[in-house]
This record gives structure tokens, C-alpha cells and sequence, in this order.
């Protein structure tokens, strides 16, 4: 039987070995390549649940859940029959000047007896006792008067409580942004417990907020910029936003924001999206 020997040449088992390299090589990259991608979701810039630190059965509600509102723009009001009467017996009170301008016409009137009595006094004709008498009642004249004016000076004050807790019955939203919920309308009470009336949110800025590996952190400073991935394959730039204080102790991850521009409305909050680092 004839025996057929196969020499392998030094150049094949390189070449072989060059192909293994490769695969290994390839394989770890795309293994970095996963690994560099970090799926996160978007979220409002800004929420908030619209409260009053006032009590009583709201009377209007002028928005509805999807509707935009700009800054201080009124969302609710409030039952306001008690407080605009209380505003209106203030006003009458701080308008009333009665009793300042008697006191004023009093002093008026005093300091020009003590005026007289003094010049009679340098003529002989006034004795000791009068002057002392017309400055004992020049004094309580100013008196009066200052407590005339003091009065008058609270009476505006309250005018002004009276206006600014009537002005706390109007509800308005502090920023630009969109109504995501209503949670009471006309008619039902607000309490102390319960005083939620909106929750509003900001959209046309949104935080994309993704949780990175401890030892991937250091690559993250507040104003750079990464690309992201939605799950429609849009790519858009976000900027490093906040980086978290403290590492989670059971994933070992740190929680980044990033925030994304969102002036056209065209991205939701909430959507899945990936971080390309």
C-alpha cells in the first residue's frame, strides 16, 4: 500500500495562525462595539405637579391635558368671593383719611396757640402755667398724629395682604410647557392633603438619562457632547448635563443626563434611545 506524506510548510501554520489572530482581533472589537452602546430614555426637563398653598373649591379650570402654556399663564382659579370682599373693606379703610387729617388740623391748631402764648409770654401777658398747659397739649396733638399716620401706614399694608391673597387664588404655570394631566376641575376642593391641580411638563427640552458603568464615568464632563440613537435610528447630539454623585452599589453604575434640544416637538418623552460612547 502506498503511504502519501503531506509536508505543511513554516508559511501555512503562519498564514493559519494570521486567519486566528484575526478572528480574535475582529471578535473583540465587536465585542467593544456592543459594549460602547448603552440604551437609556428620554424624559421632560422639567416636571412639576401645579399646586395652591390656598384651600377652597376651584371655581375655573381653563386648560385641558395636551394644551401648551406659556409662563404665567393662568391654568386655575380659585373661589374668590371672600377674598375680594376682604380686599374691598381694606381699600375702603386705607382710603378713609379722616381721622389723620383731624389729627393734622389739631396739631396745626396747638402749635400755633404755643406760637401765641410764647409771644404774650415775652410781653408779660401769658403766665407759666398757660405755656406749660398749651405744650402739654402741643404734645399730645403730635402724638395723635403720629398714631394717625402709623394707623394709616397698617390700613395700606393691609390693602396690600388683602391683594396678594387674592392674587394667591389664581393659579398660573412658571414656565413654558405642556399639560401632561388634570387632577381636579371645576367644582372639587382643594386641600392640604390633596392640592395637585396640573402636572406640567417641558418638552421642547428633553434629559436623556442612561446609567454608566462606574468605570466608564470618567469620560463624562458636564457640557460634552455625545451621539445618541432613537428607536427610529434618528441620530442627535445630546450634552452632558449632570453626572451622578455616587455609584449604585448592586449595578455598579453611575446615572448621567444628558440633555437633548426639542424645539419642533418632535421627539417624545419616554422613547428608548442608545448612547454611542
Amino acid at each position: 500500500m502506498n503511504t502519501i506524506n503531506i509536508t505543511r510548510s513554516p508559511n501555512f501554520f503562519n498564514r493559519l495562525v494570521k486567519i486566528f489572530v484575526g478572528v480574535c482581533a475582529a471578535l473583540v472589537l465587536l465585542t467593544a462595539v456592543a459594549e460602547a452602546q448603552i440604551d437609556g430614555f428620554t424624559e421632560p426637563f422639567r416636571s412639576i405637579q401645579l399646586s395652591s398653598d390656598e384651600t377652597g373649591s376651584i371655581a375655573e379650570l381653563l386648560v385641558e391635558e395636551g394644551d401648551s402654556v406659556a409662563a404665567d399663564q393662568v391654568v386655575a382659579r380659585l373661589d374668590v368671593r371672600v377674598q375680594e370682599m376682604q380686599l374691598e373693606i381694606a381699600t375702603h379703610l386705607a382710603n378713609t383719611t379722616s381721622q389723620l387729617v383731624a389729627a393734622e388740623e389739631t396739631l396745626k391748631k396747638r402749635k400755633a396757640i404755643a406760637e401765641r402764648l410764647e409771644q404774650l409770654k415775652a410781653k408779660g401777658h401769658a403766665s407759666q402755667s398757660e405755656i406749660i398747659r398749651a405744650e402739654m397739649e402741643l404734645s399730645i396733638a403730635e402724638a395723635k398724629f403720629m398714631a394717625a399716620k402709623e394707623e394709616q401706614a397698617v390700613r395700606d399694608i393691609e390693602r396690600r395682604r388683602a391683594q396678594v391673597q387674592l392674587d394667591r387664588r389664581t393659579i398660573a404655570s412658571p414656565f413654558d410647557g405642556v399639560v401632561a394631566k388634570v387632577h381636579r376641575r371645576e367644582g372639587e376642593f382643594l386641600s392640604p392633603l390633596h392640592p395637585e391641580v396640573t402636572t406640567i411638563i417641558q418638552v421642547d427640552r428633553l434629559l436623556a438619562t442612561f446609567a454608566i458603568p462606574s468605570s466608564q464615568v470618567s469620560s463624562f464632563e458636564v457640557g460634552k457632547s455625545f451621539n445618541l440613537q432613537l428607536e427610529n435610528g434618528r441620530t442627535i447630539s445630546g450634552e452632558v448635563f449632570r453626572v451622578g454623585v455616587q455609584t449604585d452599589a448592586q449595578s455598579g453604575t453611575v446615572e448621567v443626563k444628558l440633555v437633548i434640544e426639542n424645539s419642533m416637538l418632535d421627539i417624545r418623552s419616554g422613547e428608548i434611545c442608545t448612547l454611542n460612547i
